[in-house]
C-alpha cells in the first residue's frame, strides 16, 4: 500500500470511529425524542432483548437521516454514469445521503421500513468499500440506546430547537432532549 492508502485507512480508523459514533448517536437519540411512536417501538424491543430488531432500528435511522455525507474515491477503469462517461483516475465524490434518500430506491426516503430498506442501505457501504466495524458500530450504537431507554421512562425534545452540523459534517451540532 502506499502511503497515502495507509493514512487514509488509519484516518478513518482513529478519528472516523470517535467522531461516527457520537453523530450517530446524536442523530437516534434526536429521532426518538421527536418521533415518540419509534421510541415506544424501540423500548419494547430493549425490554425483550431483541437485539437484530434494535440494531436494524438503528440501521434505518442512519440511512433516513445519515450522519455520513459523503466519501471520496478515484475511478479505477472509464465507467459511465447516468449518461456521463467518467475517465480512469478520476476522483468522484459519492453523496452517502442522497444515496440513501434516493425515492427510486426507496420510494419515501422518511418512510421508516428497516426489514424493506435493510439490502439497499448505504450507511456503511457497500462492495469492497463496506465499513469494517459495521458490526461493532452496531453493537456500541445498541448498548448505548438499550442503556438510555432501560434507564428512563420517555425522551423529549425541548423547546430549544436543535442546530444541524455544518458541511462537511451531517448529524446535529446541538439536539436537547429532556430524560424523565
Amino acid at each position: 500500500m502506499s502511503d497515502e492508502d495507509v493514512v487514509s485507512i488509519l484516518r478513518n480508523w482513529t478519528a472516523g470511529d470517535l467522531g461516527s459514533l457520537a453523530a450517530s448517536l446524536g442523530v437516534l437519540v434526536h429521532r426518538l425524542a421527536t418521533h415518540p411512536d419509534r421510541q415506544e417501538v424501540t423500548r419494547a424491543q430493549v425490554a425483550r432483548g431483541e437485539h437484530d430488531a434494535v440494531e436494524a432500528a438503528i440501521e434505518e435511522v442512519l440511512r433516513i437521516d445519515d450522519p455520513f455525507v459523503a466519501n471520496r474515491r478515484r475511478t479505477t477503469r472509464e465507467v459511465e454514469v447516468g449518461g456521463r462517461t467518467i475517465p480512469a483516475g478520476d476522483r468522484v465524490l459519492l453523496s452517502w445521503t442522497s444515496a440513501n434518500r434516493d425515492p427510486l430506491v426507496f420510494g419515501d426516503p422518511d418512510e421508516f421500513r428497516p426489514e424493506e430498506n435493510a439490502e439497499q442501505s448505504l450507511v456503511f457501504g457497500a462492495g469492497p468499500h463496506v465499513c469494517p466495524g459495521r458490526a461493532l458500530t452496531l453493537m456500541e450504537l445498541r448498548v448505548a440506546v438499550s442503556a438510555l431507554l432501560s434507564r428512563t421512562d420517555q425522551l423529549l425534545p425541548t423547546d430549544e430547537p436543535p442546530v444541524r452540523e455544518r458541511p462537511p459534517a451531517s448529524g446535529w451540532a446541538r439536539a436537547p432532549v429532556v430524560l424523565v
